[in-house]
């Protein structure tokens, strides 16, 4: 269980947004409700589908859902709003965010609604997968409800590793062994590496968890990640770019450089999928599998839950309910994983006729899935964000051999007790 951390709560008072007023309801109208996302592009088209479905389907509420940009763009509105006291009704929020907006008394604890006549049974919430309900919790009270979820998965060349005589790397040992067969020189120049890594803390998580490593200790006052787990996770990163030489990294993301065959195989979170699709076409036939391992199955996810704001009027707190409630039901989140490659957040949503349809369709529909109960969630303290850029840094630097990995981790620890050390 997860308690708050005392320091203050501060917001950036000073940026300027545009912020949308909350409606008003009129008496014998439709309850409005603002609901603020991060969703854009086809995502985006799917949220509206799905809004435009439950405001047919419920002719009392009325949601608007709001683009506010990337995920960046959508917290730093989030807080404005709140400093401005004009939040949305509804909005997407990471759990680092979520404790923070709790701090606030910006939000509303979502255990009266659960609990009350148009809440949940005991066998609906268990029908939730167990570490996304458990992330929406602070001092055993949810405050937030899972929505859009990924998890990390490899992608590769199939019909390569295929003329390779090669398969999937289960394990670490085996990751190095393929990308070596795949690792290919023209003229003494490497034209195809095996595999691609991007500098940055997502692409850490692969191996720290993987190695049985952790990020912090169960009460978040000490860095964990500059232990020994860490250091050989890192290591190992950085042998395969400079010691073995079949791995190379970018800054931006690997899709087209995997279509050009520039790169046989790389890590990234299975909504990552579409842009492999649409990059690769039909130049070759690509397979999706498990993260390779070595003492540990663990695999990091990623994505937002859902808050309700304190500053709704209660209409609008029990339409929002409402509305949320919907959205995670069976068959709405197996839509919602079938449209975008997320994973559906209920256990059940594997057992609706068209999501069954859709992973016989597909053997790699069902890729991501498997891992579910190895699943491992960031830690969920409003620091994180400046903690993921201290382990970034270090990453970074350790990559470019101006540390060894173990200096740089040890360097991103200081930096993190230090930002912990202001929780007590």
């Amino acid at each position: 269980m997860r308690t708050l951390g005392t320091r203050a709560w501060i917001v950036a008072a000073l940026l300027v947004v545009a912020l949308a007023p909350v409606p008003a309801t009129a008496a014998g109208a439709r309850t409005t409700i603002t609901f603020w996302h991060a969703m854009g592009g086809p995502l985006g088209e799917t949220i509206k589908a799905l809004v435009d479905e439950f405001n047919r389907a419920h002719p009392g509420v009325e949601v608007v859902a709001q683009y506010q940009g990337n995920y960046g763009q959508l917290q730093q509105k989030i807080l404005a709003s709140v400093a401005a006291g004009q939040p949305p009704v509804v909005a997407q929020s990471y759990s680092n965010w979520t404790e923070q907006l709790l701090e606030a008394k910006a939000i509303v604890p979502l255990d009266p609604f659960v609990k009350g006549p148009d809440g949940w049974s005991k066998e609906e919430l268990a029908d939730f997968w167990p570490v996304f309900l458990e992330a929406n919790r602070w001092d055993g009270t949810l405050w937030s409800i899972p929505f859009n979820k990924s998890i990390y998965v490899l992608f590769y060349n199939a019909s390569l590793y295929k003329e390779l005589g090669v398969s999937a790397p289960a394990d670490w040992e085996a990751l190095l062994k393929v990308s070596r067969a795949a690792t290919l020189k023209r003229g003494g120049e490497i034209v195809r590496h095996g595999f691609g890594l991007r500098p940055n803390v997502d692409q850490f998580a692969l191996f720290l968890l993987t190695n049985g490593g952790e990020w912090l200790s169960p009460d978040f006052q000490k860095a964990r990640f500059a232990e020994k787990p860490g250091v050989e996770a890192l290591q190992f990163m950085v042998d395969l770019l400079h010691k073995y030489r079949v791995a190379y990294y970018i800054e931006g993301y690997m899709e087209q450089d995997f279509a050009a065959g520039k790169v046989a195989a790389y890590a990234t979170s299975v909504p990552g999928r579409p842009y492999v699709e649409q990059a690769v076409g039909d130049k070759f036939e690509w397979g999706i599998g498990p993260l390779p391992t070595r003492s540990s199955r663990r695999t990091p996810v990623a994505g937002t839950d859902l808050v309700i704001f304190s500053k709704a009027t209660p209409e609008q707190q029990k339409a929002a309910w409402t509305f949320v409630k919907w959205l995670v039901e069976p068959q709405q989140t197996a839509r919602w994983s079938m449209e975008t490659f997320y994973l559906p957040v209920r256990q059940s949503a594997m057992k609706v006729p068209a999501f069954q349809e859709y992973l016989r369709r597909d053997p790699r529909n069902g890729a991501a899935l498997v891992l579910l109960p190895y699943a491992v969630t960031d830690p969920p303290i409003q620091e994180w964000n400046r903690i993921r850029n201290y382990i970034s840094d270090a990453v970074a630097q350790a990559f470019l051999l101006k540390a060894t990995p173990q200096a740089a981790l040890e360097e991103a620890a200081r930096k993190t007790d230090a930002e912990l050390a202001r929780r007590r």
